[in-house]
């Protein structure tokens, strides 16, 4: 099977993609428990795939992520593990009524002191208790739309030992604009996707409602330690799983990621101190993962987003004498990635910005000689 690079994922639209007419698809009123469960196989005490929800204020979307997942029509059992980090908004009641109506596939985790404040991702929680080999992730913002989404995955991972994530693209919504486009499509058909692809967009090649990865007991304590303490969870979850095997891609899109819904990551971003703070916070966290996960094939991949970061960090102040204060912080971050080889890459950038600023000269003096020639 064709695997998709780094450059063709760069090439397709990521955010504000293409433009979708017509109303934004919403997951329809789920059925009876009963119901659901009346289709599954096998043992039904033992799930073959777990849903994993973090949800804290999510009380405007919450019932829209759980419609979508109990929407899902499948063959094997599944649950339906959702996280609350103490909600202030009725998302914690919400959840509660979901889990007296669907006892047998709701399994809440209610927290009484707020995890994320002290640093805790709420996976911490989730993953000693998710039976599924197969773990499909949803925030309480997002939601699933396709009721085989479930079946298509867990199918493309059988018929793909190899396979530790698979994924598809999305519905973007922008509750800013109230417009929604179409995100991360591709290609038409199930593709492998590079290593280097996931890890190199920073966490923006997979929505994160459509990521679901292939659980490795074995390498559950390591996957959680490689990015404690980092300011965010998705990449460094999505990374860690895209160097442990192949990446799947299918066509459909299934989901409808939010941005800049209330409280969340995307709407938070766009304040400049803390996008800032992000940046550094993001430079370390990612010297600190390459330590973990060097001995991985492609984890040099880590390279891009660290020099991204980091230009970023250099760039932000107005001032030049604060941004070599910046560059300097930011080389003396590294305590384990190779800083030679990032100045490298700042050289290799400087030179093709030279370059291309030459050439640009050029073109223009010899424009000027052309017009004055005629």
């Amino acid at each position: 099977m064709l695997e998709l690079s780094y450059a063709r994922a760069l090439a397709t639209p990521l955010m504000d993609g293409t433009p979708q007419s017509g109303p934004l698809p919403v997951p329809p009123a789920p059925a009876e428990e009963a119901a659901i469960m009346a289709e599954w196989e096998g043992d039904l005490s033992a799930p073959r795939v777990s849903v994993m929800c973090f949800a804290f204020n999510h009380g405007d979307y919450i019932r829209m992520a759980l419609d979508g997942f109990l929407m899902q029509r499948t063959r094997f059992p599944f649950e339906i593990v959702v996280h609350d980090d103490v909600s202030t908004d009725g998302t914690r009641e919400i959840i509660e009524e979901y889990a007296a109506r669907y006892p047998n596939i709701v399994r809440p985790i209610l927290q009484e002191v707020n995890q994320y404040s002290q640093h805790i991702w709420p996976i911490t929680f989730c993953m000693p208790v998710m039976r599924g080999d197969i773990i499909a992730y949803c925030e309480g913002d997002d939601y699933w739309i396709k009721p085989d989404k479930l079946a298509r995955q867990v199918a493309l991972f059988d018929a793909y030992p190899e396979a530790t994530v698979c994924f598809h693209p999305a519905l973007e919504f922008n509750e800013a604009t109230g417009q929604h486009s179409l995100i991360c499509r591709y290609a038409d058909s199930v593709k492998k996707i590079s290593a280097e692809a996931v890890i190199g967009l920073r966490g923006a090649s997979i929505p994160s409602p459509a990521f679901s990865f292939r659980r490795v007991d074995a390498t559950v304590d390591a996957m959680m330690a490689s990015y404690r303490g980092a300011p965010i969870m998705d990449f460094f979850l999505q990374s860690y799983m895209a160097l442990q095997g192949e990446t799947l891609y299918y066509e459909d899109a299934a989901c409808v990621y939010r941005r800049n819904a209330k409280g969340s990551w995307t709407s938070q971003q766009q304040e400049s101190e803390a996008e800032q703070r992000y940046q550094r916070d993001m430079i370390s966290a990612i010297d600190v993962f390459h330590a973990n996960t060097r001995h991985m094939p492609h984890s040099v991949s880590l390279y891009i987003p660290l020099y991204h970061y980091f230009k970023q960090y250099v760039m932000a102040p107005a001032s030049p004498m604060q941004r070599l204060a910046n560059f300097r912080q930011g080389v003396a971050m590294l305590s384990h990635m190779d800083r030679s080889r990032l100045l490298r890459l700042v050289r290799q950038d400087v030179m093709t910005r030279l370059i291309g600023t030459r050439r640009r000269r050029v073109s223009s003096d010899r424009a000027v000689q052309e017009r004055k020639s005629a």
